[in-house]
């Protein structure tokens, strides 16, 4: 069963900057550049020191994740959770997303995933400018992580990147 209940954050609506917002997007894009750049064949190719992909996997996962905000933020506004696999099955998580961005890295060079990371960047920057003020506080429940606000899917892009850099530069 699948509960899709539109509800506001407990907090209230935190009124977000949205150049703010938009400076911290391109800035990330930015980083993602500079990292890409950074890269060799060799290293696009090379294990990860900490998670059990290449670093061409990882920033694959990366790009496809920034891929799918604007349509998180759509099921979001919609009051539907997104990409939340049944509570049994929750275990199966990492193992469906390891298989996906194997998949999804096939064939990627550096140059391609920064076509793709681009063409991802330009509709994040779309969807955040489509938000209105009184959506902000929408949420719902993403990613099988629990309850996630408008307003958190579009800070996600940023961190996730942060988060996933340390392992990329930790394995060149």
């Amino acid at each position: 069963m699948s509960t899709n209940i539109s509800r506001f954050s407990t907090i209230g609506t935190i009124m977000p900057d949205r150049a703010v917002l938009r400076t911290q997007l391109e800035e990330t894009r930015a980083a993602f550049h500079a990292l890409i750049d950074s890269l060799t064949d060799a290293d696009w190719h090379r294990e990860t020191v900490s998670t059990v992909w290449t670093v061409g996997e990882v920033m694959t996962h990366i790009t496809v994740a920034l891929t799918n905000k604007p349509k998180a933020i759509e099921h979001v506004r919609q009051g539907k959770d997104y990409m939340n696999l049944p509570g049994f099955l929750n275990w199966l998580t990492p193992m469906i997303n390891r298989w996906l961005v194997k998949l999804c890295a096939r064939g990627q060079t550096r140059e391609t995933i920064l076509a793709r990371y681009d063409q991802a960047h330009t509709a994040m920057v779309v969807a955040l400018e489509g938000i209105r003020d009184d959506e902000w506080g929408l949420g719902a429940s993403c990613y099988g992580e629990g309850y996630k606000t408008i307003l958190d899917l579009c800070m996600m892009p940023n961190s996730h990147f942060q988060e996933h850099a340390s392992q990329v530069v930790l394995s060149k």
